[in-house]
């Protein structure tokens, strides 16, 4: 089951390396008729195919959907815009310009004089004389009744050819083949109703053929990429501008595969997607790897298509197609597409001579068919030219292969590492990302490769039971950066942790381009945790604490008066006015009010917010000073002298705490920037400088706020950009600041008062920060 699994993925992988660069449909390819008839009807845009990637080649036409389709093959589609129908049905209809551009050119009539029936089925007589007046002929030159006087001159042109004629309704398919059937097929002119043949084939309506051989000076064609054409001759067709729409019906032979190997006398062996080897001798021919030049030597692990004549080995080896894989990734978010980016995962797109993107020559496909496409976790295969090129093309192939489940053993072998995953053990692969550690009970997510080995794992949830208890003493989430939590343990440790975006407490929620992280924690929650010396705390789970207690309590057995039991294991943690302390069994009152975690009796943990023997003035411990280095924009929350020499400093919207010599510049001047809003450098968690940020204004009342402006004091105009950071600071009756929090550009209102800043731009005058007091 695993081999056939193996086999299926990659020709499918293959597959997608096959596909030529004219439009092609799954659905059409076991019809070789239809599948001619499409590629060249989809290169006019006279046919497309749906935003699926689907044809739907048995779907039943509209006569609205046929209206077009003539109006287009006739050539006249830049002409169809803005006209109006004599049709009472076809007001505000999709189609009414094209019914009515048909009818004028009596390709088209209605259902009745003042009705056209744009979304009823078109029958099959109805198609084939559409058809049949494209070509020029009319109601009284061919004379006889209808419907059998065009059914015979269908015959006659043999319009019919691979199309069953015995139905009711006519499908996509009967469609396409008519079209293409009768774009060979002669114009007349009508002149008294008589019928002059001119020679000139439908088709001269819309473009022209000839038969070209491909070189290598075509692959500076912008508007097709002829790389897949390359060394054989075709009938080429051209729309009306001289660009190459399609091509067909090739001259010489082409074999398609992976090179195997690769010897020094030239000698090569090919393998094709079903297992078939091919050995190949190479005269000195002309090699394109990736869409530009190469060499013999570039052929190696490439999967290549050969153009030749009768027998390789006589010398007849034209030329020699190659792809060669330069990068493989698997998307990220930051790489997903970005409309109008001219790059994509950090690399160039295709540009045309003027700059702009040509879509012409970026080829994508597999399980996406455009850069939207393109899903966070697919993997992309690139192949890509070295050259500078703007007419370069490029190739991407998408995988889109996962499968979640539960490591169930993990082994290792050599440079590999085997998880076992839902029963089948899956192996890293050559390009495999290496992210974090992976334990058996963990949930992952798998991103497999075209080898289905591993190039990458997510885990969704870990399996390992959490160690140590911890309340929570506040709790942020974040956007874009990562949630916090602020812990304090059951060893007495107090500090602030980053939380993990695939931690059980974390749910990421997209807004527009950026990510809400939402921590689910809240202040005074019990959690289990493994703490962390650096990174994120990844294993962390809630403890629901739903036992409310209101006892009294027995020092001497330890047991509250409900039976409950506390003991030295107990986690016990007191909170009065904000202020947590670490409590032992023996400080606890003869009455206790709390919340506590219960397992079989026993008190795992107990909050306190009554029942301590005496109010002990035990100091919370000293958060870790974290080591961060940058600038930050805030103001003081807090400074807490820990000795001596060192204090520490926590700002407002920072979890964070850093240290300050005493004695340094910055130490001495912090106590004097309380309720101001500073600017402070920091080197790996210790402040160096720290000073007040000069404001553009005093606090003065906003007026009245509009999309770019603010008045302010009923005189003056002040320009703030689009992407202003708003601040909400609230101060107590003395003016000392007690709270400072994000808001956003909707609080600016016309009453507030504000203190504005320009601290980004070069100083350019533009209002980029705004405190809002209240």
């Amino acid at each position: 089951m695993k081999k056939t699994l193996f086999i299926m993925i990659l020709i499918i992988i293959l597959s997608a390396m096959n596909t030529a660069y004219a439009k092609s449909f799954p659905d059409v390819t076991k019809d070789s008729i239809l599948q001619e008839a499409v590629g060249m009807l989809s290169g006019y845009k006279i046919m497309e195919g749906y935003p699926d990637g689907s044809f739907k080649p048995d779907k039943n036409v509209t006569r609205a959907e046929m209206a077009k389709i003539v109006t287009v093959a006739a050539g006249w589609f830049e002409y169809s815009k803005n006209m109006t129908s004599v049709y009472e049905d076809m007001t505000g209809h999709w189609a009414e310009s094209y019914v009515e551009l048909a009818n004028v050119l009596n390709i088209v009539k209605g259902i009745s004089p003042n009705l056209y029936g744009p979304d009823n089925l078109i029958k099959f007589e109805e198609a084939y004389t559409m058809v049949i007046r494209l070509l020029g002929y009319t109601d009284e030159a061919l004379g006889g009744n209808w419907p059998q006087n065009y059914y015979q001159k269908a015959l006659e042109l043999n319009l019919f050819r691979n199309i069953d004629t015995n139905k009711e309704f006519a499908s996509r398919r009967d469609v396409s083949v008519m079209i293409y059937n009768a774009l060979s097929m002669n114009l007349v002119d009508i002149k008294e109703n008589k019928i002059t043949q001119t020679n000139k084939p439908l088709l001269t309506k819309l473009g022209k053929k000839e038969n070209k051989e491909i070189n290598i000076g075509d692959l500076k064609t912008e508007s097709f990429d002829l790389t897949d054409y390359l060394f054989n001759k075709w009938d080429v067709y051209y729309d009306s501008k001289g660009n190459v729409v399609y091509l067909t019906n090739p001259k010489y032979n082409e074999f398609s595969g992976r090179v195997t190997s690769l010897l020094s006398n030239r000698v090569i062996f090919v393998t094709d997607d079903y297992g078939n080897v091919r050995a190949w001798q190479l005269p000195n021919v002309p090699i394109v790897v990736n869409s530009e030049r190469g060499n013999f030597n570039d052929l190696e692990n490439s999967r290549i298509k050969i153009v030749y004549e009768n027998d390789s080995f006589n010398g007849d080896v034209i030329g020699i197609i190659a792809y060669k894989e330069t990068d493989v990734i698997v998307v990220d978010r930051d790489d997903l597409y970005k409309e109008g980016s001219k790059t994509f995962a950090g690399k160039s797109l295709p540009t045309k001579s003027n700059y702009e993107m040509n879509h012409n020559k970026l080829h994508i496909s597999g399980d996406a068919h455009t850069l939207k496409d393109i899903q966070e976790n697919d993997v992309v295969y690139f192949y890509e030219s070295k050259g500078s090129s703007k007419v370069d093309a490029l190739k991407l192939v998408v995988l889109r292969k996962q499968t979640d489940g539960t490591v169930t053993n993990v082994q290792t072998e050599g440079s590999s590492t085997f998880y076992t995953v839902n029963g089948i053990s899956y192996k890293t692969g050559d390009s495999f990302i290496s992210t974090e550690k992976i334990s058996v009970n963990d949930k992952v997510k798998l991103i497999l490769d075209k080898n289905n080995n591993i190039i990458k794992i997510n885990v969704l949830s870990y399996g390992k039971n959490p160690t140590t208890l911890g309340l929570v003493i506040s709790a942020t989430s974040s956007k874009n950066s990562s949630a916090s939590a602020r812990i304090f343990d059951q060893n007495g440790n107090l500090r602030t942790y980053s939380l993990a975006d695939n931690s059980s407490v974390v749910n990421i929620v997209e807004s527009g381009s950026d990510l809400l992280k939402q921590t689910t924690l809240k202040k005074n929650d019990f959690i289990k945790f493994d703490p962390v010396s650096g990174g994120s705390v990844k294993i962390i789970n809630f403890v629901p604490s739903t036992h409310y207690i209101a006892y009294n309590y027995n020092e001497h057995d330890r047991t509250l008066s409900n039976g409950y039991k506390i003991s030295s294991d107990t986690f016990i943690v007191y909170e009065s006015g904000g202020r947590y302390q670490l409590l032992q069994p023996s400080q606890l009152d003869t009455y206790l009010e709390g919340k506590a975690v219960i397992s079989n009796g026993h008190m795992d943990a107990l909050y306190l917010s009554k029942g301590i023997k005496s109010a002990s003035d035990v100091e919370i411990p000293a958060e870790t000073p974290q080591n961060y280095s940058g600038k930050i924009y805030s103001m003081i929350k807090g400074i807490t002298k820990v000795n001596d020499t060192t204090s520490h400093i926590q700002f407002y919207e920072n979890s964070n705490v850093f240290s300050v010599s005493n004695t340094s510049a910055a130490g001495k001047t912090a106590p004097y920037l309380a309720n101001s809003y500073v600017k402070a450098d920091i080197v790996n968690g210790v402040i160096t400088t720290i000073e007040r940020v000069t404001p553009e204004t005093d606090r003065v009342k906003i007026t009245q706020v509009y999309s770019t402006q603010m008045q302010i004091d009923s005189i003056t105009y002040m320009e703030y950009a689009d992407s202003i950071t708003v601040y909400i600071c609230t101060v107590d009756k003395a003016g000392n600041v007690i709270g400072f929090k994000s808001g956003s550009k909707s609080d600016l209102k016309s009453g507030s008062t504000v203190q504005l800043y320009d601290l980004y731009g070069g100083f350019d005058g533009i209002v980029d920060v705004a405190i809002i007091y209240n």
